[in-house]
């Protein structure tokens, strides 16, 4: 199977690699106890930092011999609902997973103690809980993995009844109950794709031995039949409570002291010796045929990682979360805190700084000390510094005599995206030449999809794509690293009036009119609602919360013509609270479907009212402490959650 490999690869296997240099062994540990001590204090998720875990440890997605490695958190697979406050949901992570059962635990330590090979050392496990094969055997469906899984049955997908076909199955399974061959663990995937679950690209997987045809992948009763709830569900119990105050245990086995030696012996946690980075010296093996039967087992049947921490590692302290300000909309008090002599079309806050722009200005990141602006009767387009908006430089003609309407800026500041009433939308890479330091566009590529002018741009670089809106009521996806069309969503009943890109979920939020609706990053309508009962209080900005990728998601804030602030809440359909509350009506909302109805609502959780003109921006401050919106008058309203308001009603909650 010819795979990509990591670099590292053949020289730690062979032992060939001497021991790191002091500086580098140095700066490794430095960064180990850095990531340690974020996560012990709270700053990054479990997801995070099992991720620097495994990165540290030299896995990768680059590499399906040495992929990421996490753990099976649930132990119920069973329930209608999930009960996260309950121990008995979750797996045993002190435990590896052939000790789930003691029946289990009592078997692999027969088997150690009864081995008896001179040659080989001894070993509970034989097989791994990590290796190319299972993660081919989790990533069936989606290519090209799916490609690769063919390769190694030897063209063919293996028997349908050995399949990845239900999580539970898998889950008994790798828990030691009755399959003793069988010990994995699983891959980052199950806490945020939920496609890779779906047979989306309609394989033909077989059929079962009872008849019925291999097609998505079964999932648990909690997950009410939905891939994202299940990925939802289990992303929330990777965070949970119980599994912050235990991962520590997974860790000591997978990367630390647990991992070898007498400890490893004591946890039941020794697998066969070629599995352990440095445990042969391949130069030394002459024989052809050994080495590459050697090599072979260590591409093929799972390599443990680099041990990290030699000592017991830490516990998490539990964390404290902030409040939601949406969650607590009820109680948001509006306080005016700018008053600007124009609309206010942009908010960004930098170091407790809160920084606004002007109709047809966009500010730069990274340091925002410089904006673009555009719409001068030239037609040019400018850059000017936000301080004292002196003018740093001038460029014509970007559209060929059209006019900017509207721009886009990627995160590092290099990327200028504009769209003008010719329908293009035009990709320009900033450069910075000469001693004065003077901007030049060169322009990468001029993208075309679009029949009328463009009326909204988002440049999203943490999922490199770039959305456009215009007004021939389309929005377009383009490849923001390739520049090329992705995909077009469902013509929408009005000309587009907003297009917001969630950096963390990838989650895209359209308007349209009086259409608010949410996509996934695949293109998926996952929910949409008409705003308003009437047509012409059209939803002028939107934004949602990028505070974390997996707590609180679900919370949007639309702008109105009419001044009006809304707070939408995103509940899955079979939530019965979702059905009991006002919406307004969540039907098609004029998009063409295919008859697929989207998977979720948008319930409107409060309607703010401050303003008294036309809300055109809005911003929700990452730390949560207020909600920012600006309207076309030029007042800047703060929204907060008074400290006595919150607290009176956690008490009663």
């Amino acid at each position: 199977m010819n795979l990509p490999r990591n670099s590292m690869l053949d020289t730690t296997i062979s032992g060939s690699a001497k021991q790191e240099s002091n500086e580098g062994s140095r700066l490794f540990k430095t960064m180990a106890k850095s990531f340690s001590k974020r996560w012990q204090n709270g700053e990054i998720s479990n997801f995070q930092y099992l991720m620097h875990l495994n990165t540290l440890a030299g896995r990768g997605y680059s590499d399906l011999t040495q992929y990421p490695v996490f753990p099976w958190v649930l132990a119920d697979y069973e329930s209608e609902n999930l009960d996260l406050s309950d121990p008995k949901t979750f797996r045993r992570l002190e435990k590896p997973m052939g000790c789930q059962t003691l029946e289990g635990e009592e078997e692999f330590r027969k088997r150690y103690e009864s081995w008896d090979d001179p040659e080989v050392p001894k070993f509970h496990y034989g097989s791994h809980y990590s290796s190319a094969g299972i993660v081919l055997f989790y990533l069936l469906r989606l290519p090209p993995f799916s490609v690769e899984n063919q390769k190694l049955q030897g063209g063919q997908f293996d028997h349908a009844d050995r399949l990845f076909n239900s999580v539970r199955d898998t889950w008994f399974s790798a828990a030691g109950k009755g399959n003793t061959s069988d010990v994995k663990e699983l891959i980052p995937e199950f806490f945020y794709m939920p496609e890779f679950l779906e047979n989306r690209f309609n394989l033909d997987l077989g059929e079962k031995q009872s008849g019925e045809k291999v097609g998505d992948v079964g999932l648990p009763p909690w997950a009410k039949g939905s891939t994202r709830e299940f990925i939802r569900k289990h992303r929330e119990a990777l965070e949970s409570d119980y599994v912050s105050e235990h991962l520590h245990h997974w860790i000591d086995l997978i990367f630390g002291y647990k991992q070898r030696g007498k400890a490893a012996e004591e946890a039941v946690n020794v697998f066969y010796h070629y599995t352990y980075e440095g445990s042969v010296d391949i130069d030394s093996v002459t024989d052809p045929a050994m080495k590459a039967s050697i090599l072979a087992q260590i591409n093929h049947f799972g390599q443990t990682p680099k041990q990290l921490f030699p000592k017991p590692h830490v516990k998490r302290q539990v964390d404290r979360r902030l409040p939601h300000p949406l969650k607590y909309s009820y109680l948001l008090v509006p306080h005016e805190i700018r008053k600007t002599p124009s609309s206010i079309t942009q908010i960004v806050t930098v170091n407790e700084k809160i920084l606004v722009v002007g109709t047809n200005c966009l500010l730069k990141p990274r340091t925002y000390t410089k904006y673009v602006a555009w719409g001068f009767p030239d037609r040019s387009l400018r850059f000017m510094s936000y301080d004292q908006d002196r003018l740093l430089s001038t460029h014509e003609n970007l559209h060929g005599g059209n006019q900017i309407l509207c721009t886009g800026v990627s995160h590092d500041g290099q990327i200028l995206v504009t769209g003008g009433d010719d329908g293009l939308v035009s990709v320009w890479r900033i450069s910075n030449y000469g001693p004065r330091v003077l901007r030049r566009l060169q322009l990468e590529k001029a993208l075309c999809a679009h029949a009328s002018k463009i009326t909204c741009l988002h440049v999203s670089q943490p999922y490199m794509l770039i959305v456009s809106g215009s007004d021939d009521c389309t929005v377009v996806i383009w490849d923001l690293s390739s520049l090329v069309f992705v995909r077009q969503l469902p013509e929408f009943p009005a000309p587009i009036s907003a297009v917001y890109v969630n950096d963390l979920t990838g989650d895209i939020v359209t308007a349209a009119g009086i259409l608010l609706a949410v996509w996934s990053v695949n293109g998926d309508c996952l929910a949409m609602v008409n705003t308003s009962q009437l047509p012409s209080d059209s939803i002028l900005s939107v934004t949602s919360s990028s505070f974390s990728d997996w707590l609180d998601t679900n919370w949007f804030v639309t702008g109105h013509q009419s001044g009006a602030v809304k707070v939408w809440q995103m509940v899955h359909h079979t939530n019965h609270e979702s059905s009991q509350q006002k919406s307004t009506s969540n039907g098609m909302g004029g998009l063409n479907l295919s008859d697929k109805a989207p998977e979720y609502r948008l319930v409107l959780h409060k309607v703010l009212k401050s303003h008294k003109h036309p809300v055109t921006s809005l911003h929700l401050t990452n730390d949560l402490k207020q909600l920012l919106s600006g309207d076309s008058g030029g007042h800047l309203l703060s929204w907060t959650v008074p400290d006595e308001s919150l607290r009176a009603s956690m008490n009663q909650g």
